[in-house]
């Protein structure tokens, strides 16, 4: 585990220092990242599509989660768009990428579950996330001709590191029989949530989480569509969506507030691919993430407000010490 978050970390840090660089090379101040935005605040009808479609991508999420939840019958939909928001903001706000924990605690007090219950929901429609991720990501890079993308290498080879993960985890848990009826402590507690995984996602309920997931992500292409359409780029929207695929699975690297240099970084370097120059790619991703900021913040402080969650309650929900009394 301390392994994986140096790596994670030591990538952030590379990362962070390639967006130095490139701020160096291309930002020009007002002759660059301002008249982009001066030309996307004129442009109503793409400012209504990037909202349009980030806006339903979180819906069409909050329709997947809840699905899977089983509780699409009893739970209103702002139970769980609510969490989603929230979480988008605290993601935006710390340096760590905790969000999830937030989105956890939110939803357990919300819907009145247990926090196991809800963390195993979550991390859930995190798996959906990445495999959404690594299913656009595949194809975009086939249909596109760009087998030999450094982004696409990246993408598979963690996508085989998961299901690499998973197995060892399935014939671990085949060998040590003695513990496979105990039914106390973590083992009990994995088990269950594992049993509760296969037969979930093996259903129509699951198979329908999963689709609905996966057309958040081709939703959320709307703000990179959006930005190269008023940038005069010639990028298409399974164009965009690809890109905003990479972008997002580079976000693994998250050690900033929001991901800042990474995802400019991954952007840059997608848009790259396609054929944009280094100094537009560079602006389209500053102004893609500056209206992601501004989504977060926005729609997070109203889910805060309208949820009544506190700031000593929003605390409790990330520190270990404060989850116990969030299981009923």
């Amino acid at each position: 585990m301390r392994i994986s978050k140096i790596g994670i970390r030591v990538g952030g840090i590379a990362m962070g220092a390639y967006f130095v660089w490139l701020s160096w090379q291309y930002f020009h101040g007002k002759a660059s990242i301002g008249s982009s935005m001066v030309k996307l605040l004129h442009s109503p009808e793409m400012l209504l599509l990037m909202i349009g479609g980030y806006s339903l991508s979180f819906i069409v999420k909050a329709l997947a989660w809840r699905l899977y939840s089983g509780r699409d019958k009893e739970d209103r939909l702002a139970l769980y768009i609510h969490p989603l928001l929230v979480s988008l903001l605290v993601n935006h706000v710390l340096p760590l990428k905790v969000g999830d924990l937030a989105r956890t605690g939110l939803l357990a007090r919300s819907a009145a579950i247990r926090w196991d219950d809800a963390l195993h929901w979550v991390a859930v429609m995190r798996v959906l996330d990445m495999a959404s991720l690594l299913f656009i990501g595949s194809v975009g890079a086939l249909l596109l001709g760009l087998e030999a993308s450094p982004w696409f290498i990246v993408v598979v080879a963690l996508g085989v590191l998961v299901l690499v993960a998973l197995y060892l985890f399935e014939r671990r848990r085949r060998s040590n029989q003695q513990y496979q009826t105990d039914r106390k402590g973590i083992v009990a507690f994995v088990q269950r949530h594992y049993i509760r995984l296969q037969s979930t996602l093996a259903s129509k309920r699951g198979a329908a989480a999963a689709l609905l997931t996966l057309v958040s992500w081709l939703l959320e292409g709307a703000v990179v569509y959006g930005v190269t359409g008023v940038l005069d780029l010639p990028v298409n929207p399974f164009e965009a969506i690809w890109v905003t695929s990479m972008t997002i699975a580079g976000q693994l690297f998250h050690v900033t507030p929001g991901g800042i240099g990474t995802y400019e970084t991954t952007l840059t370097a997608s848009l790259g691919v396609l054929g944009v120059s280094g100094e537009v790619a560079f602006a389209a991703a500053l102004l893609s993430h500056g209206f992601k900021f501004v989504f977060a913040y926005v729609t997070g402080a109203a889910s805060l407000a309208m949820s009544a969650v506190t700031w000593k309650e929003l605390r409790s929900w990330l520190q270990p010490t404060g989850r116990e009394g969030h299981i009923k």
